[in-house]
């Protein structure tokens, strides 16, 4: 359990599944992006599908580049998307519904709303943790090397 606490491993994780993410979205066809992710997308949506790739896939370097040494500021900025993206979801998929912005069925949204709130819960949990453990850790006095 102490793995699901540790900003290291996280970082490890959200690199995985965001590149994952990212690869789906740049490597599918326009053509397939309905049939691969159940979105139902316009000409439009198809080439932002293309520009979300590459967002997601800079977010998956930075926490690979920082997998070793995480940074607090970055993985809140991490946890945050991970809330906030799933929260988007399924607003998006309740708001729209009679649209059917989603069409191939709830298992893939469930799933990636389900998978986005627990690393951004456990992301929270992990940056609470080292907060705790930097203020408990006393600073060097000065002039001591």
């Amino acid at each position: 359990m102490s793995k699901l606490s540790d900003l290291r491993f996280l970082f490890r994780v959200v690199a995985g599944l965001e590149l994952i993410y990212a690869l789906v979205a740049v490597l599918t066809p326009p053509g397939q992006v309905e049939n691969v992710t159940g979105w139902v997308l316009t000409a439009d949506g198809q080439w932002l599908t293309k520009l979300l790739g590459l967002a997601l896939f800079t977010q998956a370097w930075v926490a690979w580049v920082l997998r070793n040494n995480p940074h607090l500021g970055v993985a809140k900025g991490l946890a945050f998307y991970q809330i906030a993206s799933a929260t988007a979801d399924w607003v998006m998929w309740l708001w729209l519904a009679d649209d059917g912005i989603f069409s191939n069925g709830s298992a893939i949204v469930v799933a990636a709303i389900t998978t986005h709130y627990a690393l951004g819960f456990l992301l929270v949990r992990a940056i609470r943790k080292a907060s705790a453990a930097a203020t408990r850790t006393p600073a060097p006095a000065a002039g001591v090397a």
